[in-house]
């Protein structure tokens, strides 16, 4: 009986995913999706509401005119035509930034002021917007739809919680925390390529994750438990890069080099 069931749960997922490949962006991975852009949208643009409602805009307009400014030359670079592309810098003092799906991006103060130039910015939102380009949200999903449906078959094969248990913790380990490290890897080559495109010099992308990496909230990242590449080797990722994105630089029809210095990086007061 429980071979038959299994068989019957396998037959359908092999159905449910034949048609469900696509490929990245920039990076031209073969990904599996099961869910579809217009449910990932739909999602995103209730958790922007979200995140509006919980964190008040910030009335900087340095900062604002520059993520704005960035933020249209990378989507414009991204040459995605149904994401409703929305920029918001966040005021808060977490050193993060997002790019929900649909193409939601906000920033947060604290990480600007970790910022030396647009071009660091332009690095960042790029960053976020190859996550969403790259649908890593639906893919994440769609993979934890094949460890759910494995749990399933382990527990009705084995009818033990421990191998349940052991599964779940293997499979976090094993396959779902290194994946998306991998999404992070491919986000960060993604951006690289779209900050060049867009007419910022990808260097910043270095400069500024060497700076990052040396404060206390990012030293975390680097290790087993972390769903992020070790800062070390985002580095040297971005280095190998670079020769590619350079060449995209050279063909950039704007050229933005580093953008404006920032006002408190230069030590001029608001």
């Amino acid at each position: 009986m429980i071979v038959k069931w299994s068989t019957a749960i396998l037959s359908l997922f092999l159905l449910a995913i034949l048609p469900g490949c696509r490929s990245v962006p920039v990076t031209d991975r073969t990904q599996l999706m099961l869910t579809t852009s217009e449910y990932e949208n739909g999602l995103g643009t209730e958790a922007y509401a979200e995140y509006k409602e919980k964190y008040k805009t910030s009335t900087n307009a340095e900062y604002n005119q520059a993520l704005t400014r960035c933020g249209q030359a990378i989507a414009a670079a991204s040459e995605v035509k149904d994401f409703d592309w929305q920029f918001t810098v966040l005021e808060a003092d977490e050193q993060n930034a997002f790019c929900l799906p649909g193409g939601k991006v906000a920033v947060y103060t604290g990480i600007i002021k970790l910022m030396k130039n647009e071009a660091e910015l332009a690095f960042v939102v790029a960053h976020e917007v190859g996550h969403a380009i790259a649908r890593h949200g639906g893919e994440r999903l769609s993979w934890g739809y094949i460890q759910s449906l494995g749990g399933l078959l382990v527990e009705a094969g084995f009818k033990s919680e421990t191998a349940s248990e052991v599964y779940g913790i293997g499979t976090n380990l094993g396959v779902m925390l290194p994946f998306s490290r991998s999404n992070e890897a491919e986000a960060d080559m993604i951006g690289l390529m779209l900050m060049a495109r867009a007419g910022y010099d990808p260097h910043a992308s270095v400069d500024f994750w060497t700076r990052f990496s040396s404060n206390s909230s990012a030293s975390l990242l680097g290790n087993l438990m972390s769903t992020h590449p070790c800062d070390a080797d985002r580095i040297a990722a971005m280095n190998n890069d670079m020769p590619r994105a350079e060449k995209e630089y050279e063909n950039a029809r704007n050229k933005r080099g580093y953008g404006i210095t920032f006002s408190h990086a230069a030590g001029k007061k608001k």
